[in-house]
């Protein structure tokens, strides 16, 4: 009925705009109250002969009852679908919202009914449209399993027949947001809507993911090692999940890349909190390729981001897809441990799989970890920077006012409801990302290619030395964390020393304060109370005395152990040369690691800032962070001056930093990295302002090449499906209109949408070849898929209508030609 009275003309319907009228029902006619924006009818008659129930009469008359059987209230179709195109393009826009600007039109005082009626039948309305979209998935045989993953996004999946290799078959990327959280029943109270959603494909069960709750095992039980000096303002009520793990904990602990784990966790500590424990969701845990498009989410129910969700997603992954793929996660270098280690872990290596981390996200990681898993770094990806799911959630977070105290069914329904008019939104776009990342590449390759290459001229180099020199640094950092065991030992044997120093000229002052006999100008006490406070102070000096003498004898102890370890036949003088050659490593030492947490807290107030920048962030988030900056400023400030103070005691000093400059640092390359003395960095060929500069826009140019390369296989993959699929679209509908399917029209609709979104698509394409530089194939190629919706020959869909085996253009395909290239000229006027 539904579908009949969308496409069709409707039965005419008498409307009654006072509701104190008595109208007058015939026959099995009735009326019935109705919310209608369009009209501003207060009551209706629906017309219905003996054989019509109710909810089907309501229906072909144009309204939706709120409830199946005797309905007292009902809502107009076309009102529905008016909140429902809002709700597609303002996801903030509740249902509350809309109720109160029907009640304002139609000048009546808003009551919490309207918002009733309003959500029941929104909810009957958006049931009636997943059925119908499953008819017209089912006519144009787009119901298969995992049709919407393997099919939404062409340049993905849309393999094509001898097209070039690439190292990676695809690139996505997995990621936690918890501001779609939603709140839990006061006490034991059952929420009234006990339903549950399963109608969308987005979403991963929660069956599924707990499969993979065993995988890891958490390391968070026990004392807080991993934070004890990433995290100086950690609380003491953190929520820990005592047997799922996160993502990290099943890599390995002494990995090289175990300082981005330890910095992970610390930054993910305020997740896991008690506080979260007043959300029965806690947020959702995405996946997304590289042109946008969503593959899986999951919710996150009562926790953080555990090992479980990013795993599920993984398997899935490996199920769905054949093999060579990226995947990108802001720990991606430590959760390719977990992975290994996990039952995943043979399958996803003989795919040849691998991770990596993000690109703004990879920042923050150590250089070590950068050389290997920065997108920058890594063969094969191009300029792909796999940041998709922050710009995805900046939107999504629209949803959060809205789905915050909903009913689980409605929060995922709305959840489904906003990816799926993200995907369309990403699908009409998608042209116009292809474009806009040829002309970057373009770009890269046209203008700094030119100038690398006279730098080179210049500097006498050529790119083999700037790979070389690529590879010496990569092995310095692969090493920097390797210490001889014996310049450990003798750094700790010099600390005890110092140790020993210090306590036992704390003693001896303490002892010199003490009189052996009495002093020529003692005087004795006669006030009782002044006795009390000298005999106070003294039992200090000797508790104090004693503690002393106590510490004193424990570091000599240690002392005696170490130098029996270290075979020291005399013991260590602040004169001999390896007292001092210890010592020097000791300040070193204490630079490294004034420098690191000096990079940290930038980090940290990086990303703070990052998020202070965010749309529809809140007040209160907004006064939390103000409040944390100005903290983190302090720290910083009081980094800088152990940075400073660690500089200079070096031999020779090192550089100081200015407190100013850094607190106003707004891009990572602005730090300093490179301050290393141990190894006498500085000296090495690579550790040069130009030679690092030239290694960077080395690098840079490369994924340009590699990014021209993929984007040539990408456009045509894109223009083959169009072609494709508008050849399937012909024979579905003819298919339907000899049959006369009663689902004809809403197919029909779907295809002419889908039409004027590919007309756009090829209109943005034409652009593209038209660029200069571009050389990729400006025409449509054979997919394996081709064989199954038509002929293997270009029709009217294709480049001006050209084959591969015909130069010229067909006659029925000049009306279309024509609207393409005026598409094409009004967007180069636009664009120039």
């Amino acid at each position: 009925m539904y579908i009949q009275w969308k496409y069709q003309d409707p039965p005419n319907v008498v409307t009654f705009k006072d509701p104190t009228a008595s109208p007058t029902v015939d026959g099995w006619d009735f009326d019935i109250n109705v919310i209608d924006i369009h009209t501003l009818a207060r009551v209706a008659i629906i017309p219905r002969d003996s054989e019509t129930p109710v909810a089907v009469a309501l229906v072909q008359a144009g309204y939706l009852g709120t409830t199946p059987v005797n309905p007292s209230v009902a809502i107009a179709l076309r009102t529905l679908e008016l909140f429902y195109s809002l709700q597609l393009f303002k996801p903030s826009f509740s249902v509350e919202a809309f109720a109160k600007t029907i009640c304002h039109t139609l000048g009546v005082p808003y009551r919490r009914t309207y918002r009733t009626h309003l959500s029941d039948a929104f909810d009957i309305y958006l049931t009636l449209r997943r059925k119908v979209d499953a008819r017209i998935a089912e006519e144009l045989g787009h119901n298969t399993p995992n049709y919407r993953v393997l099919h939404s996004c062409p340049p993905c999946n849309y393999k094509l027949k001898d097209e070039p290799s690439l190292i990676f078959e695809r690139m996505f990327v997995i990621d936690g947001n918890n501001s779609l959280k939603r709140l839990k029943s006061v006490g034991n109270r059952q929420a009234a809507d006990t339903r549950e959603f399963r109608g969308s494909d987005f979403y991963l069960s929660s069956e599924y993911v707990d499969q993979f709750r065993d995988e890891v095992k958490t390391k968070a039980s026990g004392p807080r090692a991993h934070l004890s000096t990433a995290e100086e303002h950690q609380e003491d009520d953190e929520w820990v999940d005592e047997d799922a793990g996160d993502p990290t904990d099943g890599s390995t602990p002494n990995s090289r890349f175990s300082h981005c784990t330890n910095n992970w966790k610390a930054s993910s500590a305020e997740s896991k909190k008690r506080m979260w424990d007043g959300f029965e969701e806690s947020g959702i845990f995405a996946s997304a390729c590289r042109h946008g498009f969503i593959l899986w989410i999951c919710d996150m129910i009562h926790s953080g981001e555990l090992a479980k969700y990013p795993l599920a997603i993984v398997a899935k992954a490996l199920e769905v897809f054949d093999g060579h793929w990226l995947l990108g996660y802001d720990i991606g270098c430590s959760f390719a441990g977990t992975i290994d280690r996990s039952s995943l872990g043979p399958e996803f290596n003989a795919k040849e799989c691998r991770t990596c981390v993000n690109a703004f996200h990879g920042y923050s990681h150590n250089a070590a970890c950068q050389q290997a898993n920065h997108p920058n770094n890594i063969v094969g990806m191009g300029l792909e920077d796999l940041e998709t799911l922050e710009r995805i959630f900046s939107l999504s977070n629209q949803l959060a006012s809205v789905t915050r105290y909903m009913s689980p069914y409605r929060r995922r329904q709305f959840i489904d409801l906003f990816f799926q008019q993200w995907d369309r939104e990403k699908y009409q776009s998608l042209a116009t990302f292809l474009h806009n990342n040829y002309i970057q590449a373009l770009k890269i390759i046209n203008e700094d290619a030119s100038r690398l290459f006279a730098e080179l001229q210049k500097l006498e180099l050529t790119e083999d030395d700037i790979e070389t020199y690529w590879a010496e640094q990569k092995q310095h950092f692969d090493t920097l964390e390797t210490e001889d065991p014996h310049d450990l030992r003798t750094m700790e044997y010099v600390s005890l020393l110092q140790q020993l120093q210090g306590v036992k000229k704390s003693l001896d002052i303490g002892l010199f304060g003490l009189h052996t006999k009495t002093p020529s100008d003692y005087a004795f006490l006669n006030d009782p109370s002044s006795y009390n406070t000298e005999l106070s102070q003294t039992r200090k000096i000797e508790t104090k005395r004693q503690y002393l003498k106590e510490q004193h004898k424990d570091l000599l102890f240690q002392v005696v152990q170490m130098e029996a370890l270290l075979d020291i036949q005399r013991r260590w003088e602040p004169q001999d040369s390896e007292y001092r050659a210890a010592v020097k490593r000791m300040d070193e030492q204490k630079y490294r690691e004034a420098l690191l947490k000096l990079h940290r807290l930038v980090v940290q107030r990086l990303w703070e800032l990052h998020k202070m920048n965010l749309s529809q962030t809140g007040y209160k988030m907004r006064t939390q962070i103000a409040h944390a900056l100005q903290k983190r400023s302090k720290a910083i400030r009081n980094a800088v001056a152990t940075y400073n103070a660690a500089a200079l005691n070096l031999d020779p000093p090192r550089p100081t930093v200015d407190w100013s400059k850094v607190s106003h640092y707004s891009f990572l390359d602005q730090f300093d990295l490179l301050a290393d003395t141990r190894y006498s960095v500085l000296e090495k060929p690579w550790a040069k302002p130009v030679i690092r500069e030239l290694m960077m826009q080395v690098r840079r140019v490369s994924r340009a090449r590699e990014e021209i390369t993929r984007l040539n296989i990408e456009l045509r993959r894109l223009h083959t499906s169009i072609v494709d699929e508008e050849k399937h679209f012909v024979t579905v509908l003819d298919r339907l209109s000899e049959s006369s399917s009663p689902v004809y029209p809403a197919v029909m609709q779907f295809i002419e949408q889908r039409r004027a979104v590919h007309k756009l698509l090829l209109a943005r394409m034409q652009l593209t070849y038209a660029l200069p530089g571009f050389t990729g194939t400006p025409y449509p190629g054979n997919s394996p898929r081709s064989s199954t919706v038509g002929e293997n020959q270009l029709d009217r869909i294709s480049n001006g209508g050209q084959s591969d085996d015909e130069g010229g253009a067909d006659e029925d395909d000049d009306e279309f030609v024509s609207y393409v290239s005026a598409i094409s000229d009004y967007l180069s006027n636009v664009t120039s």
